[in-house]
Protein backbone atom coordinates (compact mmCIF):
# COMPACT_ATOMS: atom_id res chain seq x y z
CA UNK A 1 0.00 0.00 0.00
CA UNK A 2 3.00 2.22 0.86
CA UNK A 3 4.87 1.70 -2.50
CA UNK A 4 1.53 2.89 -4.57
CA UNK A 5 0.58 5.60 -2.73
CA UNK A 6 4.56 6.50 -2.96
CA UNK A 7 4.02 5.80 -6.88
CA UNK A 8 0.62 8.15 -7.20
CA UNK A 9 2.24 11.25 -4.93
CA UNK A 10 5.81 10.81 -7.37
CA UNK A 11 3.41 10.97 -10.28
CA UNK A 12 1.23 13.76 -9.09
CA UNK A 13 4.52 15.82 -8.73
CA UNK A 14 6.03 14.94 -11.85
CA UNK A 15 2.74 16.38 -13.27
CA UNK A 16 2.71 19.50 -11.20
CA UNK A 17 6.17 19.89 -11.88
CA UNK A 18 5.54 19.45 -15.23
CA UNK A 19 2.59 22.22 -15.45
CA UNK A 20 4.79 25.18 -13.44
CA UNK A 21 7.38 24.45 -16.30
CA UNK A 22 4.62 25.19 -19.43
CA UNK A 23 3.60 27.71 -16.67
CA UNK A 24 7.12 29.55 -16.84
CA UNK A 25 7.60 29.22 -20.47
CA UNK A 26 4.12 30.92 -21.25
CA UNK A 27 4.65 33.52 -19.35
CA UNK A 28 8.85 33.95 -21.54
CA UNK A 29 6.79 33.28 -24.46
CA UNK A 30 5.03 36.77 -24.45
CA UNK A 31 8.21 38.42 -24.62
CA UNK A 32 8.36 41.31 -27.59
CA UNK A 33 10.13 39.69 -30.68
CA UNK A 34 8.74 36.45 -30.75
CA UNK A 35 6.47 35.47 -33.94
CA UNK A 36 3.05 33.44 -34.01
CA UNK A 37 4.50 30.71 -36.21
CA UNK A 38 3.49 27.20 -35.24
CA UNK A 39 6.52 25.48 -33.63
CA UNK A 40 7.46 22.01 -35.24
CA UNK A 41 6.99 23.68 -38.96
CA UNK A 42 9.88 24.53 -41.51
CA UNK A 43 11.81 26.78 -39.10
CA UNK A 44 12.81 24.14 -36.71
CA UNK A 45 16.44 23.13 -38.48
CA UNK A 46 17.97 19.96 -36.85
CA UNK A 47 21.11 18.61 -37.43
CA UNK A 48 21.72 15.95 -40.60
CA UNK A 49 23.08 13.95 -38.02
CA UNK A 50 20.10 13.89 -36.06
CA UNK A 51 17.76 13.20 -39.18
CA UNK A 52 19.80 9.92 -39.80
CA UNK A 53 19.41 8.34 -36.14
CA UNK A 54 17.10 5.44 -36.47
CA UNK A 55 14.96 4.59 -33.72
CA UNK A 56 16.01 1.42 -31.82
CA UNK A 57 12.28 1.32 -29.98
CA UNK A 58 9.99 -1.39 -32.03
CA UNK A 59 7.19 0.51 -32.87
CA UNK A 60 4.95 -2.38 -31.01
CA UNK A 61 2.07 -2.09 -28.55
CA UNK A 62 3.89 -1.44 -25.41
CA UNK A 63 5.96 1.20 -26.92
CA UNK A 64 2.84 2.81 -28.33
CA UNK A 65 1.33 2.59 -25.03
CA UNK A 66 3.97 4.07 -22.88
CA UNK A 67 4.63 6.70 -25.57
CA UNK A 68 0.84 7.77 -24.90
CA UNK A 69 1.26 8.19 -21.38
CA UNK A 70 4.02 10.37 -21.63
CA UNK A 71 2.33 12.19 -24.28
CA UNK A 72 -0.97 12.44 -22.20
CA UNK A 73 1.64 13.95 -18.81
CA UNK A 74 4.04 16.15 -20.85
CA UNK A 75 2.32 17.04 -23.99
CA UNK A 76 -1.35 17.65 -24.12
CA UNK A 77 -1.28 19.99 -21.98
CA UNK A 78 -0.54 22.27 -25.35
CA UNK A 79 -0.39 19.72 -28.22
CA UNK A 80 -4.06 18.60 -27.18
CA UNK A 81 -5.14 15.38 -26.57
CA UNK A 82 -5.41 14.33 -30.45
CA UNK A 83 -2.20 16.35 -31.67
CA UNK A 84 -4.40 19.02 -33.22
CA UNK A 85 -2.27 21.78 -30.98
CA UNK A 86 -5.20 22.89 -28.92
CA UNK A 87 -4.46 22.20 -25.57
CA UNK A 88 -5.56 24.29 -22.67
CA UNK A 89 -1.91 26.37 -22.84
CA UNK A 90 -1.88 26.22 -26.98
CA UNK A 91 -3.83 29.68 -27.24
CA UNK A 92 -1.34 31.38 -24.59
CA UNK A 93 1.94 29.94 -26.24
CA UNK A 94 3.79 32.32 -28.84
CA UNK A 95 4.35 30.69 -31.01
CA UNK A 96 1.79 28.06 -30.79
CA UNK A 97 1.99 24.45 -30.84
CA UNK A 98 2.14 22.93 -34.05
CA UNK A 99 -0.43 19.79 -34.47
CA UNK A 100 1.36 16.35 -34.43
CA UNK A 101 -0.26 14.38 -37.41
CA UNK A 102 0.17 12.04 -39.79
CA UNK A 103 -0.07 14.44 -42.06
CA UNK A 104 2.22 17.21 -40.35
CA UNK A 105 4.68 14.69 -39.49
CA UNK A 106 5.19 12.49 -42.84
CA UNK A 107 8.07 14.05 -44.28
CA UNK A 108 10.29 14.14 -40.91
CA UNK A 109 12.21 11.24 -39.99
CA UNK A 110 11.94 9.38 -36.66
CA UNK A 111 15.56 10.86 -35.65
CA UNK A 112 13.99 14.44 -36.11
CA UNK A 113 11.17 13.96 -33.96
CA UNK A 114 13.00 12.60 -31.44
CA UNK A 115 15.78 15.53 -31.81
CA UNK A 116 13.08 18.04 -31.33
CA UNK A 117 11.56 16.12 -28.34
CA UNK A 118 14.86 15.86 -26.80
CA UNK A 119 15.86 19.20 -27.33
CA UNK A 120 12.89 21.40 -27.76
CA UNK A 121 12.72 24.80 -29.40
CA UNK A 122 10.79 27.74 -26.95
CA UNK A 123 7.84 27.65 -26.00
CA UNK A 124 8.69 24.00 -25.84
CA UNK A 125 10.85 22.59 -23.13
CA UNK A 126 13.90 20.05 -24.34
CA UNK A 127 13.01 16.94 -22.51
CA UNK A 128 16.21 15.06 -22.92
CA UNK A 129 16.92 15.22 -19.32
CA UNK A 130 13.24 14.73 -18.14
CA UNK A 131 12.35 12.03 -20.22
CA UNK A 132 14.45 8.56 -20.61
CA UNK A 133 16.13 8.00 -24.10
CA UNK A 134 13.98 5.14 -24.88
CA UNK A 135 10.93 6.21 -23.35
CA UNK A 136 11.64 9.31 -25.83
CA UNK A 137 11.69 7.04 -28.84
CA UNK A 138 8.38 5.49 -27.46
CA UNK A 139 6.89 9.07 -27.82
CA UNK A 140 7.87 9.19 -31.25
CA UNK A 141 6.03 5.63 -32.14
CA UNK A 142 3.34 7.25 -30.28
CA UNK A 143 2.97 10.35 -32.20
CA UNK A 144 3.52 8.33 -35.37
CA UNK A 145 -0.14 7.09 -34.73
CA UNK A 146 -2.13 10.29 -34.27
Amino acid sequence: MKMKNERTFSKQLKALITLLAVTVLVSLAGSPGRGSVAVGQSDWAVPARAKETKNPVPADAASVKKGQELFKTNCALCHGATGAGDGMMAAKLKPQPAPISKKTLGGQTDGELFWKISEGKLPMPAFKKSIAEKDRWSLVNYVRTL
